[in-house]
């Protein structure tokens, strides 16, 4: 069945079944984005501009059964009634796609009453189990139940990606006690439909109206805006003056004028290609020389000319002859058309308030304007430019570490800044083909050179710029794969003037007839290589090739790599300072005669000052002997673990395995004697009540031993397996968090022996460290901090939830995918965490998006599992933070994460109030950077250190905060942007509470840079790194294939396909992943 939009914008219904319906019309419209109008025949909406095309996107219809139903009249209108009958119409119709399948989210939800406290059935196993419950369907209503079992949280009919437990409970094994209500317990979707934008915080975008004549359907999404800010920044505190790494500028008004413009290379046969992105800059800086007529331009190095005239005559192309290494070489300038004109002023309209939108456009000009000039002396990736004099830091693997300096535009409070900071990335190093597969493979290949290793190798050097010199000139090509050896490698050639047969000849014989060139390594795979447009094959011997200069290298470094790399590019903040002033007396802004063109001026002789307040920690609750409180006190973002944990596990069954490559010598042994005698005394000391003796057992690490002894420990139902790992074998160690985490049920703790061997003279600082682990994964607190003592606003009633999300990417492309991980408090301190998680596959050749795909499906069974652990009460106020996301993203994942939460809790909440919801973005890489001067010293900023002052957002809700003290180099703080505020935050309580959660993660004792549930998803979607998801493909399989090249343009949620990740239901809500 479908709903179908008429020629007269009238929406009827096409179908087999009776429509019998009755239009909810608050639902997702607002007064601001749109309002609805219901009469004695039609509905009538008035529909903002935004929505003005009805065919660009789908509607959702959110519908409740019962009481006025819909019909369609013979004039093919919806008419409003009292009766339940329908009547097909297909003629002259446009199709609207209308889902009307169920929620994603189960209809199956919690019994609750007016304090949203949940009646649960009494279980034996708490574990996730499936439900019955009836699904949506268009046509009479279907009665709920009076008397139902409660059930467990579902991911509905269909399976959802989440980490969730294995149903293993029997069903006859329950009891059902509940509490009836005089309202039907399994809320419609439409009763759970409320308006959450209505109270929000998040402005909506206002436009003009227009009236269509439709059924009721609403857009599965609102058009939100982030929030402005509450007030005029925090006042807590003890306020200190710092120093930021910004830079105030200037600039008059005026208007830059945008072309659209291709740049040609012109061959010896008059054959026309674009030039390369290296050579289009010169062209531009040459025809400017040349010409005295043209005037001042800048380009981005793509098909974008800005200049601040206007070019009267652009109807030739411009041609000029360039000289290119040992020849010269045409190219020409053709300018298509004028595109647009943009006015700095957007700019300062924006500082003042005048507009909500960012002027991105004009950002964009001025920071290629501030390019120009630096792009003659230094490397420039995007934002970040490098000197090309500069020796790289060789990695040993064909890569070297080249220092450079990040540059940009920021709109501020203060005005429009320039931010400067150091950076730091990887290069390969322009070497002969063969020494760096060398390198990088770290092998002699010349010796042997495997197809495995071929494949593998092939994998990164996709699309890597090579060059060739045989030919007398330098030719550059883009590697696409590995061939056959030279010697092998046949292929067909002929007399192009004469009429004489084809011949087969093989690569290496033709180089040495050709070239006159005998080949060194013929027994190597020539390389398939591509110039310009030319997508045939064209096989080059290994040996003739070199890797192409300044090429950045994204693949992730291995752990002697990341020490090398954080040895030079970890910097004490003095050092940094005078780095950074060193690089804007350098830069010469006075005499950048492109800035002079616009008359902008740097303000480059000191860093921007600004306010800042360091905020006051929280006090730590531990336990005593005697169970009395006791309190810790925060020094310098840290404190001491003097007494017992807040709260305990009774350990009745344990051990502790080792597993080795080969037998353990006797140093080892004495070793790992002395840790098992000493480990469960240590333990004692944090108030662990252990009933059994700590064993241990000595393993091959052999697969089928690692299955069996932890399947023999499972069986001895151990709550927790303590695993010393001896072994260089990464899969070992992945292979018992799958056997722990996913088939068995079985707590693990794993130890690595080199560890132990460092620390075999003082064992009790490490299993400090160890046990803090470990009391989380067995169900223990640690420490307890009273988060609502950070709240000015708090009411004893309020039950708050904190919820962390990230997403990760290995790269941009479809050979890895990324995971999305959701954690969420499920207990009343606040304490303990429990994940979900599941796989994000992007389609063929399309980048991964940001954007949590699941995410209802995530947050409606995190909120059933705090309910079921939290005596049957759901949150009032639920606060989120979101890590992962880009500026430029924000305003797709307000669109689609904040209503995808809205609308998980209209599932679960059914009738009841809806929690209020505070969204939060969490944004760790950035480059702004503070510096504390005091005493004559440049410090870094103390611990607790926040700004909202200066440099942050003109309007929006927005602050920096340095929650952790530095321990080496300079700290960095992390920016909270808020997207969406229903609570009502001012800034003074949101900053302290987000601080005082700094001091709440499990793994350590002292304040972290992050809130502890953001940091608890980035590690729950690192951990499951080792783990398999449901599906699971093999990445040979999703290789883009060479056809592919092309980035698409556009891609949405349709482009993901998810997996979902499964755990045991004995861990599945436990915190595995800390």
């Amino acid at each position: 069945m479908a709903l179908i939009l008429t020629n007269e914008n009238v929406l009827v219904y096409s179908g087999e079944e009776d429509m019998a319906t009755t239009l909810n019309t608050t639902m997702l419209y607002n007064s601001s984005s749109g309002s609805w109008t219901l009469t004695d025949d039609m509905l009538i909406v008035e529909e903002n501009e935004y929505f003005s095309s009805w065919d660009k996107f789908s509607f959702n219809l959110f519908i409740q059964l019962g009481q006025r139903q819909c019909q369609i009249r013979n004039d093919n209108k919806v008419r409003i009634s009292a009766r339940n009958n329908t009547k097909q119409t297909t003629n002259d119709v446009h199709e609207v796609s209308t889902p009307v399948s169920s929620p994603s989210v189960a209809e199956s939800e919690l019994t609750t009453d007016s304090t949203n406290k949940v009646e649960l059935p009494v279980t034996t196993n708490t574990t996730c189990q499936p439900s019955t419950v009836p699904k949506p369907a268009w046509g009479p209503r279907q009665e709920a139940p009076q008397n139902i079992t409660i059930p467990k949280p579902v991911w509905g009919s269909r399976q959802q990606p989440s980490a969730i437990p294995k149903s293993t409970a029997d069903s006859s094994t329950r009891t059902s006690n509940r509490i009836e209500r005089s309202y039907s317990v399994v809320p419609t979707t439409a009763q759970s439909t409320g308006n959450p934008s209505r109270e929000s915080r998040s402005q909506s975008v206002i436009s003009t109206r227009r009236r269509r004549y439709i059924c009721s359907a609403v857009p599965d999404s609102a058009v939100l805006t982030p929030i402005h800010r509450p007030d005029n920044g925090g006042t807590n505190g003890t306020e200190v003056l710092v120093y930021t790494n910004h830079f105030k500028v200037d600039m008059d008004d005026a208007i830059i004028n945008q072309y659209d413009v291709d740049i040609l290379s012109i061959d010896n046969r008059g054959i026309t290609r674009s030039a390369r992105k290296d050579e289009r800059w010169e062209v531009v800086k040459k025809i400017v020389q040349e010409n005295e007529n043209f005037p001042m331009v800048w380009y981005d190095e793509g098909k974008t000319l800005y200049t601040r005239s206007l070019l009267t005559d652009f109807t030739k192309p411009i041609e000029i002859n360039m000289k290119r290494g040992d020849e010269t070489k045409k190219y020409q300038l053709v300018i298509i058309n004028l595109v647009r004109q943009d006015k700095i002023s957007n700019i300062f309209d924006f500082i003042e308030k005048k507009t909500t939108t960012r002027p991105r456009d004009t950002i964009r000009i001025i920071e290629t304007l501030f390019k120009q000039r630096a792009r003659n002396d230094l490397i420039c990736v995007r934002n970040q430019f490098y000197n090309r004099n500069q020796i790289l830091d060789d990695l040993h693997d064909g890569r070297g570490m080249a220092k450079g300096f990040y540059q940009a535009l920021f709109l501020t409070r203060c005005g429009p800044t320039l931010n400067v900071n150091l950076t730091f990335t990887c290069f390969y190093i322009p070497l002969k083909f063969v020494d760096f597969a060398c390198k990088y493979l770290r092998k002699d290949i010349t010796r042997n050179f495997t197809e495995h290793e071929g494949k593998l190798f092939q994998k990164i050097l996709r699309d890597l710029l090579v060059e060739t010199e045989h030919t007398g000139r330098k030719i550059r090509y883009k590697f696409r794969r590995f061939g056959l050896p030279a010697n092998q490698l046949m292929f067909t050639v002929g007399d192009e003037n004469e009429n004489s047969l084809a011949q087969k000849i093989s690569v290496e014989d033709y180089f040495k007839q050709k070239y006159h060139m005998q080949l060194q390594y013929p027994h190597l795979p020539c390389i398939d290589a591509t110039n310009g447009t030319n997508r045939r094959a064209n096989w080059l011997p290994m040996e003739v090739a070199s890797i192409v200069e300044w090429q950045r290298s994204l693949k992730p470094l291995d752990a002697t790599q990341r020490a090398l790399v954080s040895g030079k590019s970890i910097i004490k903040p003095l050092e940094r300072y005078n780095q950074i002033m060193s690089i804007m007396n350098s830069r010469d802004f006075d005499n950048d005669v492109y800035l002079k063109e616009l008359n902008i001026r740097v303000q480059k002789q000191e860093m921007l000052s600004v306010k800042a307040r360091i905020l006051k920690a929280p006090t730590i609750q531990y336990r005593g002997p005697k169970q009395q409180d006791i309190i810790e006190s925060v020094n310098v973002g840290k404190w001491r673990i003097r007494n017992w944990f807040y709260k305990t596990t009774e350990i009745y069954s344990w051990g502790a395995i080792y597993f080795g490559s080969k037998p353990p010598d006797n140093a080892t042994k004495e070793i790992l004697n002395n840790f098992v005698g000493q480990f469960p005394e240590l333990l004692k000391r944090k108030g662990f009540v252990i009933r059994s003796k700590f064993d241990l057992r000595l393993e091959p690490d052999r697969k089928q031993n690692i299955e069996r002894v932890l399947t023999d420990a499972s069986q001895n139902r151990w709550q927790l397996a303590v695993i010393i790992l001896d072994t260089t074998i990464d899969q070992v160690y992945d292979y018992v968090k799958q056997l722990g985490n996913q088939q068995l049920g079985l707590r693990t703790q794993c130890i690595d022996m080199n560890a132990l061997k460092k620390n075999t003279n003082n064992f009790s600082m490490y299993v400090d460290n160890l046990s803090q682990k470990i009391n989380g994964k067995l169900g223990g607190i640690n420490s307890f901090v009273n988060t609502k003592l950070a709240l000015s606003r708090s009411s004893k009633e309020d039950v708050f939830m904190f919820f962390g999300a990230d997403v990760t990417h290995s790269t941009c492309s479809t050979d890895r995918p990324s995971i999305a991980a959701v954690v969420a408090s499920r207990d009343p301190t606040n304490t303990l965490y429990a994940a979900r998680l599941c796989e994000q596959y992007p389609k063929k050749g399309r980048c991964s998006l940001e954007i949590i795909k699941e995410l209802d499906q995530m947050v409606a069974d995190l909120l059933r599992l705090f309910a079921r652990t939290c005596g049957g009460r759901l949150p009032n106020k639920i606060v989120f933070y979101r890590d992962g996301v880009d500026e430029g993203q924000y305003q797709k994942v307000l669109d689609n994460e904040v209503n995808k939460i809205k609308h998980a809790c209209r599932i679960v909440y059914g009738a009841n109030p809806l929690p209020k919801l505070t969204f939060i973005v969490v944004k760790k890489r950035h480059n702004t950077r503070f510096f504390l001067y005091q005493d004559g010293k440049t410090l870094n900023v103390e611990a607790g250190t926040v700004i909202d002052q200066g440099i942050t957002h003109p309007s929006q809700f927005d602050f920096y905060l340095c929650s952790q003290a530095a321990i080496m180099g300079t700290s960095r703080p992390t920016l909270y942007h808020v997207l969406h505020d229903d609570i009502g935050f001012n800034s003074d309580d949101l900053q302290q509470l987000t601080y005082w959660l700094c001091h709440t993660d499990m793994r350590c004792t002292k304040s972290v840079s992050i809130p502890a549930p953001v940091h608890y998803a980035h590690l729950a979607a690192y951990g499951s790194r080792s783990l398999k998801f449901e599906d699971d493909r093999d990445s040979e399989g999703s290789m883009i294939d060479g056809d592919d090249d092309d980035e698409p343009q556009t891609y949405s949620l349709d482009d993901i396909r998810t997996q979902l990740m499964i755990l045991d239901p004995k861990v599945a809500d436990d915190m595995w992943f800390i």
